[in-house]
């Protein structure tokens, strides 16, 4: 018994001990610090602007964000998004002109001096800000002003040089990482992430709700990487790719329009609200459009079954609609990244039934129409006319359930009721039933 009792009583001290032990682990990983890391690369695009401020939302679990920067510049209106995001994020934002080598020029250099603590690595560039409107640099004084004044304040806000941060925008300065420190445009030089991370601990940086203290000396860096939804944006965001869906969606338009049938006019349609949206059109109306659409070509093709261009379309039309809106949301959201994936998952199920769906209408559709029609004619069979049909012409009727093409021994109106009269060459010779007065 004594024995028993001993083993039974390092059992529990095991147990306490591993509970313990589990306890302070815990706390451990939740007192870790840890830091965001973005990597804001190639051309700033509405597909940019979704990756960044999906990413800030969730940035209030962090110390801080880092946001690696390598791009030659893109659209104003994406880059004015990007440096709002930036200013309202709930931490600070380190800005990181990475890897040794990079750029950030244009709306790259308006987002690095947006950020409140900027550094730049080894013979890395910014600089040649002057805005670009329609392929050429422009000197409009109502835009080279407005974008003056930004770039003025931005660097007010943070402490920086505003002298040579206008130059940038009216003599398109180009600063390496030494001439951008001794300027005192950027804070720090670092060779890595790692190492810019020691450099800015307890560094004090002003920020639009005051003065914060960055504290990032041993933070975990985690790279957060783009979702499904910015990934789909990035493709259509590239200049090539929306400049040729919409050229080539409206020539497929025209083409449906002229030669309808064979859904060239939806698959169009698609292309060219896909195009808009990769130039920057709103992604909740685009991705509400795509949805809308495609329910109902899914009901069309339900109702009418034919040889499924409708029901493809309209499911990729709806698939493309509902991944948009369910990772754009027109609101902030407060949820996970698991709920988001799961949304994306179930998505993808539904979409694979529906088109499971489809495919078995299209099959019986298609063994329908391959089917020999029988008609057990004894030439007295009774129908309804379905159009109406001048006499020695050809229309559609309905005998005994099933549609055939009739020729008319005289004048029938639609839905008047019909005779068949003999059957030849495929075709049923039909009159029309008079009808005595009452």
């Amino acid at each position: 018994m004594r024995s028993l009792s001993t083993t039974a009583t390092l059992i529990l001290v095991l147990v306490i001990f591993s509970y313990s032990a589990a306890s302070a682990v815990d706390v451990s990983e939740e007192d870790e610090r840890r830091v965001m890391w973005i990597e804001l690369s190639g051309y700033v695009s509405p597909a940019t602007v979704d990756y960044v401020e999906e990413s800030l939302r969730r940035a209030g679990e962090y110390s801080a964000v880092l946001i690696t920067i390598d791009t030659f510049g893109g659209l104003g209106d994406s880059m004015f998004k990007i440096i709002d995001a930036i200013l309202d994020s709930p931490v600070p934002v380190i800005g990181f002109v990475y890897p040794a080598g990079r750029q950030a020029l244009s709306a790259g250099t308006y987002i690095l001096l947006a950020t409140d603590y900027a550094a730049m690595a080894p013979h890395t560039i910014i600089g040649s800000a002057q805005p670009v409107v329609g392929g050429q640099p422009t000197t409009e004084p109502k835009i080279i002003n407005f974008l003056k004044e930004k770039m003025r304040s931005l660097a007010e806000l943070h402490g920086r040089n505003d002298t040579q941060a206008v130059r940038f925008v009216t003599h398109n300065d180009n600063l390496g990482p030494e001439e951008a420190l001794k300027y005192n445009v950027i804070e720090a030089i670092a060779s890595s992430p790692e190492e810019l991370l020691e450099k800015a601990d307890g560094a004090v940086v002003k920020r639009l709700g005051g003065e914060v203290t960055l504290e990032t000396r041993n933070a975990r860096l985690v790279k957060i990487s783009p979702g499904i939804r910015a990934q789909v944006l990035s493709v259509l965001s590239d200049p090539i790719v929306s400049s040729l869906l919409i050229s080539l969606g409206i020539l497929v338009l025209i083409l449906g329009f002229t030669s309808p049938g064979f859904g060239a006019e939806i698959a169009g349609g698609i292309m060219v609200l896909l195009g808009l949206l990769g130039m920057g059109f709103n992604v909740n109306l685009v991705g509400i459009l795509l949805a809308l659409i495609g329910a109902g070509l899914i009901i069309y093709e339900i109702y009418s079954p034919g040889f499924g261009a409708f029901g493809i379309g309209g499911l990729i039309s709806l698939g493309l609609g509902l991944v948009l809106l369910i990772g754009y949301p027109p609101t902030p959201i407060y949820v996970s990244e698991a709920w988001i994936q799961q949304a994306y998952i179930t998505i993808v199920t539904v979409l694979i039934f529906i088109g499971g769906f489809l495919i078995f209408l299209i099959y019986k559709a298609l063994k329908a129409q391959r089917r020999k029609p029988y008609l057990p004619l004894d030439y007295r069979e009774v129908g309804r006319a379905v159009d109406d049909i001048r006499r020695g012409e050809e229309g559609y009727v309905l005998v005994a359930g099933e549609y055939w093409r009739a020729f008319a021994v005289a004048d029938i109106k639609k839905g008047e009721k019909i005779r068949v009269v003999e059957k030849k060459d495929g075709f049923l010779v039909v009159e029309p039933i008079l009808e005595k007065p009452a």
